[in-house]
């Protein structure tokens, strides 16, 4: 029995479980931030009050609701004065015990199958419902989300006009359970062998601009993650050395593209564990003292 422990716990902190407490009761929601459900993936949507001009996918960490994440990320409120509509997807304890996306398995790293080709489901039906269906959207993803939005990145990037990463890792950094562990823990990540991975699901198509957020203090995503998933994005986006200032207690990296676009950001936020940096005290997993994450995702992507 002892023997099997390693990799019982491999599993527990793959899923979740060891990543901090369930998620607090999710706060009242007005009547825009509605039900839906796409074959059996079930979702909330947020609807603006003026015609969105572009939708946003978010993707939220494991123990969290899509109530939860709403909140503490704020991003109804910012999509609202923007004219964003939100899609959130959500996954339930059926689909894993702690609610986290099966980022780390096979079946779900491909387009045309899984949990990713559920999200491009749901994506396909709320767009064609608000008329922004032919316009590349946004995905947004914290923690298991966060993977999960880069494997969104890598395999439908023709889909997509901009990516931002939330405590997340490089494309097919761990495969499976143990794999999935390693990568967290920072152990085995390459940004140049995950490009090549990504550049291969890509199939050709150039990779959206993205925005990325990391704690310096991350104990649940080590942030050498942070480093090779930027090491991934700018070999593909043929980025040079990025330009690294500090800013509201957190150092920002900038690379540009051989035409001089900004086309990939990163920010290691400095005392922060694994949250969303300046999110509300309302929802879990937020660090309100840092800069504010979903404000300079949305400037930095819909540039």
């Amino acid at each position: 029995m002892r023997a099997r422990w390693p990799r019982i716990f491999a599993l527990l902190l793959v899923l979740g479980l060891t990543a901090g407490l369930p998620a607090a009761s999710a706060p009242r929601q007005d009547e825009s931030f509605q039900h839906g459900t796409v074959g059996s993936r079930t979702y909330r949507l947020f609807v603006p009050n003026q015609p969105p001009r572009a939708l946003v996918v978010a993707l939220h960490g494991c123990w969290q609701t899509a109530e939860d994440f709403a909140a503490g990320t704020r991003l109804n409120e910012m999509a609202e004065r923007r004219a964003l509509l939100v899609v959130y997807p959500i996954q339930t304890p059926r689909d894993n015990p702690s609610r986290c996306w099966n980022w780390f398995l096979p079946a779900h790293q491909s387009r045309t199958r899984g949990e990713l080709a559920e999200v491009l489901a749901v994506a396909d039906e709320v767009g064609w419902r608000h008329s922004v269906r032919d316009r590349p959207f946004l995905a947004v993803g914290f923690s298991a989300g966060a993977f999960m939005t880069v494997n969104l990145a890598c395999v439908a990037p023709d889909r997509l006009a901009g990516v931002g990463v939330a405590s997340g890792g490089p494309y097919r950094c761990g495969v499976g359970i143990e794999g999935g562990l390693q990568c967290m823990r920072g152990y085995r990540v390459d940004g140049g062998e995950s490009a090549a991975a990504c550049r291969k699901a890509a199939g050709g198509h150039r990779l959206p601009r993205a925005s990325l957020w990391h704690g310096e203090l991350d104990s649940v995503v080590e942030p050498r993650d942070l480093v090779a998933l930027a090491q991934m994005f700018s070999f593909l986006l043929g980025a040079g050395v990025g330009r690294t200032t500090h800013r509201d207690g957190a150092a920002r990296s900038v690379w540009t593209d051989s035409q001089g676009r900004e086309g990939l950001e990163a920010w290691l936020v400095a005392g922060m564990g694994h949250a969303w940096s300046g999110g509300s005290v309302r929802a879990t997993h937020t660090f309100p003292s840092g800069p504010d994450a979903t404000e300079q995702m949305l400037d930095f992507l819909l540039k």
